[in-house]
């Protein structure tokens, strides 16, 4: 795992005995390395250690973002947005739809093949920006919030632009939890630290 270029990250709630607990992955092309523990940053150089130095793909958790080399999950920004346009407030809902369409753009406009996918993403990106710096100021909360999540964690919600081999998505360390989620909700969690994920 430590040789990876590229890893994906993801942690998820896990129960034992009624405590909660994080059940973690680090996924990369060729490994899958699942842990239960808690929700320290210390739990990440557990997966990882500080030899790795490639790219983490990732959310936007406390505990990934002392790492400089990491792209942001998109996907995770876009939920969001989505839900700012369904915000009774009509500036938040715009907003929201302004959000939405330079995110999706991004992703859009980096799948294409080509030299010029890079210059094609400037305007979306000052745009994006701009979106930003406005809705920084709003008085909607979710708004704001969003606008400053993205701001505060800029270079690695754009690092797949300046680096197209990355995912603009954590899809891959989502997927490899979804098994052990379910198994979470028809069991209730686990009952001892013997905590078989049968996956």
């Amino acid at each position: 795992m430590q040789k990876e270029a590229i890893v994906h990250l993801d942690e998820t709630p896990w129960y034992e005995k009624g405590c909660l607990k994080w059940l973690w992955v680090a996924i990369s092309k060729l490994t899958a390395v699942y842990l239960i523990g808690t929700r320290k940053k210390e739990e990440l150089l557990k997966l990882i250690t500080t030899a790795f130095m490639g790219w983490l793909i990732s959310d936007g958790y406390g505990a990934y973002r002392s790492r400089e080399k990491r792209q942001r999950c998109l996907a995770h920004l876009i939920r969001k947005a989505v839900a700012l346009t369904g915000a009774l407030d009509e500036k938040a809902r715009k907003m929201g739809d302004w959000f939405l369409r330079e995110l999706r753009g991004l992703i859009k406009t980096m799948s294409e093949e080509g030299e010029d996918c890079k210059k094609k993403c400037n305007p979306i990106l000052a745009r994006l920006k701009k979106a930003c710096n406005l809705g920084s100021v709003e008085d909607h909360s979710k708004l704001r919030e969003l606008a400053r999540e993205i701001l505060n964690d800029w270079d690695a919600v754009v690092a797949f632009v300046k680096n197209p081999e990355l995912p603009a998505t954590n899809n891959e360390a989502e997927r490899a939890l979804r098994h052990a989620v379910i198994s979470r909700r028809i069991s209730f969690g686990t009952r001892t630290n013997d905590a078989h994920v049968g996956f």
